[in-house]
């Protein structure tokens, strides 16, 4: 039986998360496209149609873009995520069936992440609202520096986060559409893990057979600095908020500790931080 989603354009494929359309791409059940900007200087492979698009996304090139295409999945940057209710209108206009919002990383709909760093953060969460009124659909940074074996560890290193690997974000979307019927118009919770600071530099070590040099601070400190280098229009300061949002309790880092995993849903593979670990260092 024939897929309800076969045809897929992704938008944004040639920034870090480039994974979805690989995942795609290696599934013979789907045809994928890629929309990117004039301006962008990514390459994308040669068997892969890509449209070209002005910069300001021009509806009538989206509408013609999005025709015939059963989903278009955003992996627009955060600082376009505000473009994305002008990609969703032509996106219905076209009659696409499932459009899949940038909304991959912290949970944008933790009231006190959202405080912390609206500039990132608020045009997701608009996106994810815009699109509950269109009926549609929509499914955790830390400091390593492994070249010199030293981390930055904000407080005692013992909070949890959930993360999730770029190649199962991939997998998770493309999953999501082939079970559409028990995906529709629903916001999704994965991880491969939950690791803490101080575990992941205990993989580190485990992993590069070195033991690595840590310095704690003062997460609080290091949120004032980080708004405070925002304020500045400095983009390291966000960094450093999105850190802190991670490794602080109760600001959405560790979502599988109040949400349920759809990991079994979407058939995804179990890991573990110490083989990611490894394949990173790889």
């Amino acid at each position: 039986m024939a897929s309800w989603i076969q045809s897929v354009v992704i938008i944004g494929a040639g920034d870090h998360l480039a994974p979805p359309s690989s995942a795609f791409d290696a599934d013979s059940r789907f045809t994928v496209s890629i929309l990117a900007r004039q301006s962008s200087i990514s390459t994308f492979p040669r068997h892969i149609k890509v449209y070209r698009m002005s910069d300001d996304y021009p509806e009538a090139e989206l509408i013609e873009a999005f025709n015939g295409q059963d989903a278009v999945i955003s992996t627009m940057a955060t600082v376009g995520a505000e473009r994305q209710k002008a990609v969703i209108n032509a996106a219905v206009k076209a009659g696409v069936k499932r459009f899949v919002p940038s909304e991959f990383g912290s949970d944008t709909r933790n009231k006190k992440a959202l405080a912390i760093i609206p500039e990132y953060f608020k045009g997701k969460y608009e996106a994810v609202e815009y699109l509950k009124l269109k009926e549609a659909l929509k499914i955790g940074f830390i400091s390593h520096n492994i070249s010199e074996q030293t981390a930055l560890i904000f407080n005692d290193g013992n909070q949890s986060w959930s993360t999730t690997t770029l190649t199962t974000i991939g997998l998770a979307v493309k999953n999501a559409m082939l079970i559409h019927e028990k995906t529709a118009n629903m916001y999704f919770y994965i991880d491969s893990f939950t690791a803490s600071q101080n575990q992941v530099v205990a993989s580190l070590e485990k992993a590069i057979g070195k033991k690595w040099q840590t310095m704690h601070v003062n997460a609080e400190e290091q949120k004032k600095e980080g708004l405070e280098k925002v304020a500045r229009g400095d983009f390291s300061g966000p960094m450093s908020l999105i850190r802190y949002i991670n490794c602080v309790q109760g600001h959405g880092g560790n979502y599988i500790d109040y949400e349920q995993s759809a990991k079994e849903l979407l058939l995804l593979p179990k890991q573990t931080l110490d083989e990611v670990v490894v394949e990173v260092l790889k």
